[in-house]
């Protein structure tokens, strides 16, 4: 599941790692009901602020535990975080594969998050894992398990948005959703 929309804040420490913005919040609340109602047996986090937010929701409605998982950081977490809506020009450097600006680079973060991936996977086999993270780090996995390698972004994942991956008996990941929403569309942010 991708977090909702976080707050647009200037510069200093929370410019890093945003909360929800009020409408984040609402987001999510309007799609915990079907991510409750799908099920899933294990929570998991990236650490970021926005990210655990929205699993908080998920946690306060239904008990579950949260797990931070740091491999399922978006790969701006150690930068200040710039809205991808806000069309910069960096953003073109994203979409180019190139994630130097936010100190790191695709290869790294590709490894990071796929590893971070497998060990869940590795460690809850044949259960199903509730992952809040962001849309690179949903990118990263939906463009291993299609086989793309020709591009960075596959799709934009919508705020509180769901895709859905299954591996196999013998290691093989398989897509089963992208970018599920049930918002309402007054809470419909679609990125470009």
């Amino acid at each position: 599941m991708r977090h909702g929309e976080p707050l647009r804040v200037g510069p200093g420490a929370d410019a890093r790692d945003p909360a929800l913005s009020p409408r984040g919040l609402r987001q999510v609340a309007a799609a915990a009901g079907q991510v409750i109602a799908d099920g899933f047996d294990v929570l998991y986090a990236s650490p970021l602020r926005r990210a655990l937010q929205s699993a908080g929701v998920i946690a306060e409605r239904t008990g579950a535990e949260i797990h931070v998982e740091e491999g399922l950081a978006e790969f701006d977490h150690k930068v200040e975080y710039l809205h991808y809506e806000d069309g910069a020009d960096i953003w073109a450097r994203y979409r180019a594969g190139d994630l130097t600006p936010w100190g790191t680079t695709l290869q790294e973060f590709q490894d990071r998050v796929l590893d971070a991936v497998e060990r869940l996977a590795d460690a809850h086999p044949g259960r199903h894992v509730l992952a809040v993270c962001h849309g690179g780090v949903i990118n990263v996995v939906a463009n291993h398990v299609m086989g793309v390698t020709d591009r960075v972004q596959l799709f934009p994942p919508v705020y509180a948005s769901t895709s859905r991956f299954e591996r196999d008996d013998q290691g093989t990941w398989h897509v089963r959703s992208l970018n599920e929403t049930t918002l309402p569309a007054e809470l419909l942010v679609v990125p470009a």
